[in-house]
């Protein structure tokens, strides 16, 4: 099986991170928050894509 790129892995952790903490630990402002979600998910679908060509 092929290992997952790195910039999925950094994606991912950013937005499992933010998640949790923003659930669990301390409320996250939607000024940040959305910002920070849209990079995770942005850089999730430069890795994904990376990896096909």
């Amino acid at each position: 099986m092929k290992e997952r790129s790195y910039l999925i892995s950094v994606g991912i952790v950013i937005y499992i991170v933010m998640s949790a903490v923003d659930r669990f630990i301390y409320h996250i402002p939607n000024i940040i928050y959305i910002p920070l979600a849209i990079l995770g998910i942005t850089i999730i679908l430069i890795g994904f894509f990376k990896d096909k060509s």
